[in-house]
């Protein structure tokens, strides 16, 4: 047996379709007796019948699906964050459907236009890092030609003046600063992500803010830079022995935790050799041993907002100025990986 039809379940009510069409979508204005009414949505629920989306987004012109682009499923991050997006979605009637760029430039302008030609309502998006600057004016020009809201999260397009929803990244690269400053730490390596984000570049002004408020120079060779992934910490891990230095402020937890794992393979220990610092605050922080200390990013208010920012763009509803560039305040953790210093741990 096919899929039900109005037509089927005005059969089985025994009345037109026209009336089964003004009861199944709740039409106003229009007197229906509650006894046909009750038999129209019997009739519906026993033929199982669900309405064509199709057509209704036909009529409606949308189809209360939004789209979401990540750069990378694997961080824990974007997990959360992808987790938290959906639910405010689902909660308001929508679906989303996915794409996850593994921070590939080239992908996020694809699944742009994958997304807009499968008509979505919005996009909400979250750049790769990888964007080069003729990369990063092709995507601006391309958004410029869509008939759909964009909203980013997290990162932002170099350039571009739309809507965004964030956390603010110089503070909390100086909330970690800081917290090592006060344990006594002068030496700190910070572990960057891409020169190419500007949530990186953010970050890495809040580290540089930090030392300068404690009078500590700036050393450029204290700094490495990674990519928000792991891959790098044992190059990381070996660059920052080298400098000596006594903590070091990992721009996200994922990186953190891979310097982790080259820490106990040098068998150093953390803290007593060695402070951490992320930044996130992703689940597994709290069960690594020792817990990190990290920079809580409040990821459920990031992604809730960002959905409803974005739907009341769908609705045509104007956002004042101040409420188009979101950003939200991070908070330090301290956990088990940082400790006061002490004088430097020998060779192992």
């Amino acid at each position: 047996m096919g899929r039900a039809t109005i037509k089927d379940v005005a059969q089985r009510a025994g009345c037109s379709i026209t009336t089964v069409s003004f009861v199944l979508n709740n039409k106003e204005g229009v007197s229906i007796p509650d006894s046909t009414r009750a038999s129209i949505l019997n009739a519906a629920r026993a033929l199982n019948y669900r309405p064509n989306q199709l057509a209704v987004s036909m009529v409606t012109k949308r189809t209360n699906v939004i789209g979401l682009i990540i750069p990378d499923n694997s961080n824990s991050f974007f997990a959360e964050l992808s987790k938290t997006i959906e639910c405010a979605a689902h909660e308001a009637g929508y679906s989303l459907i996915y794409g996850n760029s593994e921070n590939d430039a080239s992908r996020d302008l694809a699944y742009i236009q994958i997304f807009a030609d499968r008509q979505v309502d919005g996009i909400i998006f979250a750049k790769s890092p990888s964007l080069s600057s003729e990369e990063n004016q092709q995507l601006l020009d391309f958004l410029q030609t869509l008939s759909i809201p964009v909203l980013m999260v997290d990162r932002r397009i170099s350039g571009n003046q739309g809507y965004s929803v964030s956390s603010n990244n110089f503070m909390g690269g100086y909330l970690a600063t800081r917290h090592l400053l006060e344990l006594g730490h002068r030496k700190i390596g910070a572990y960057t992500g891409s020169r190419d984000i500007i949530s990186s570049n953010e970050r890495l002004r809040g580290y540089h803010a930090a030392l300068q408020e404690w009078g500590v120079a700036f050393q450029e060779e204290l700094l490495f830079e990674g990519n928000y992934q792991l891959g790098r910490e044992a190059a990381a891990l070996e660059h920052f022995l080298k400098h000596r230095v006594s903590a070091i402020f990992s721009f996200n937890d994922m990186m953190a935790f891979g310097l982790y794992q080259e820490i106990q393979k040098r068998q150093l220990s953390i803290p007593e050799d060695l402070s951490i610092v992320g930044f996130d605050d992703v689940f597994f922080g709290k069960l690594v041993h020792p817990t990190l200390t990290t920079v809580r990013q409040p990821i459920d208010q990031i992604g809730s907002v960002a959905v409803s920012m974005l739907l009341d763009l769908i609705a045509g509803t104007p956002l004042p100025p101040n409420l188009q560039n979101q950003v939200f305040e991070p908070t330090l953790v301290p956990r088990k990986s940082t400790a006061p210093y002490h004088a430097p741990f020998p060779d192992k």
